[in-house]
């Protein structure tokens, strides 16, 4: 697999909210680095599994979620991937009741180490 397939396809993997999709797409030593935002002011910092904790919790949260990717950069076994985000929510959550469609832009630089995802780092914009 190439980095443009393989990322594409894990992207897909999380987009399918199943439990394991994206176990086989993550390094072992697999690290995320989310940058703060509206939905997140401190940002956060996630191993493997705090990250798999993280989808626990989304997959409580929202119904369904989508990624539409709109551009992706390929630079070696480094994608920077710019996408748009939606995720309909499964109950309310804080003033927003369920049903409602949360949206946020998104960037990701992604980077591989022996053909899986090792290093993420995200920034996301919510609207």
């Amino acid at each position: 697999m190439t980095t443009r397939e393989l990322v594409a396809a894990y992207i897909q993997a999380i987009e399918s909210m199943q439990p394991d999709a994206a176990e086989p797409f993550l390094h072992p030593d697999m690290q995320n680095l989310e940058h703060p935002s509206k939905l997140n002011p401190a940002g956060k910092h996630y191993d493997r599994a705090a990250l798999r904790a993280a989808a626990d919790r989304g997959r409580a949260l929202l119904s369904s979620q989508r990624y539409d990717i709109r551009h992706m950069i390929v630079e070696g076994d480094r994608a920077a991937v710019q996408m748009r985000w939606s995720g309909t929510l499964k109950v309310a959550a804080g003033p927003l009741p369920a049903g409602h469609v949360m949206r946020a832009e998104i960037c990701s630089i992604i980077e591989l180490r022996d053909g899986k995802v090792w290093r993420q780092e995200q920034y996301d914009c919510f609207l």
